[in-house]
């Protein structure tokens, strides 16, 4: 029998985009049930999402960050029976063959615990954005794979494994998070994605990219790209991820792999050309500095 597939898509002012996602999962080859949830939009996104059909919303009453968001739609899914959950930024346009394609991974190799898309982008649909993502603990450094190649020169795979996949679009087995837990709300927003799949991979499921599945992603739809907030919470949860992973290290490699990540965001902020520079490294700075006053979530 196959497992029953729960869709969560999370909106946050981004009314339109969602609506997009959501037609697109409802058009997939297989059934896929959909759960939007209003991440506290306070705009005019409710009165529209209500009018959609065949679909579950949560309405929060604030802006809980999107762990936290994405969350309240999983247990939701969980609750109501769903097999496999597939997390789905409001900025994401599923393929109709997409979600059946990633189900059969989960289907047929039961170590398999997290699986993704090939990841490409909306406005340019012939350039990958990502198959995967590496993470090197010792050094925390991490990179999207074949990120910036078009997708007519990706070598065909079926599937690989990856340290990560793109929390953009990716689905999880069931009992994977009744064995490790919800994304982690520490994040608020970024990194929740890499912190769930080196959970998940400690507790033996494998996490791995679907060759034969495609999403196309916009990106900065909730958070701008020119936004000091991006900054900020790049850099604070990046250090949060360096400061978790390896759990055993002694205090000197540990001290050194959290000064390499945040050297690698402040030369990121210094050379970007989103946000002017002093603003960036402010921000960064201020990042770092909540990083060490251990503040998380929301921050700011």
């Amino acid at each position: 029998m196959s497992l029953p597939i729960a869709a969560v898509v999370l909106n946050y002012r981004t009314t339109d985009d969602t609506i997009l996602a959501v037609r697109s999962l409802q058009a997939a080859d297989v059934a896929v049930r959909v759960i939007v949830v209003d991440n506290g939009s306070g705009d005019a996104s409710l009165p529209r999402l209500r009018t959609l059909p065949d679909v579950e919303l949560i309405e929060l009453p604030d802006n809980v960050g999107f762990s936290a968001g994405s969350n309240a739609g999983v247990a939701r899914a969980l609750s109501t029976g769903a097999g496999a959950v597939l997390l789905v930024n409001s900025d994401v346009i599923v393929p109709p063959d997409a979600p059946g394609a990633l189900r059969a991974v989960l289907e047929r190799d039961r170590t398999v615990g997290v699986v993704g898309p090939v990841v490409r982008k909306r406005s340019s649909p012939d350039i990958v954005e990502s198959a995967g993502i590496r993470y090197d603990v010792p050094t925390g450094r991490m990179r999207l794979l074949e990120h910036g190649v078009p997708s007519l020169s990706l070598v065909a795979f079926d599937t690989r494994a990856a340290d990560a996949v793109a929390g953009c679009a990716m689905m999880v087995r069931r009992e994977v998070f009744e064995a490790c837990g919800l994304l982690s709300e520490d994040y608020y927003f970024g990194f929740e994605d890499i912190d769930f799949s080196l959970r998940v991979q400690q507790r033996g499921f494998a996490t791995v990219c679907c060759g034969s599945a495609f999403v196309l992603h916009q990106g900065q739809g909730s958070i701008g790209r020119g936004s000091t907030s991006r900054a900020y919470f790049a850099t604070r949860n990046h250090l949060l991820l360096a400061s978790r992973y390896p759990a055993a290290d002694s205090r000197l490699n540990r001290r050194l792999r959290l000064a390499r990540v945040l050297a690698l965001n402040l030369a990121h902020a210094v050379r970007g050309d989103d946000m002017p520079r002093v603003d960036a490294v402010a921000s960064c700075l201020a990042g770092a500095a909540d990083f060490v006053r251990g503040v998380t979530g929301k921050g700011q």
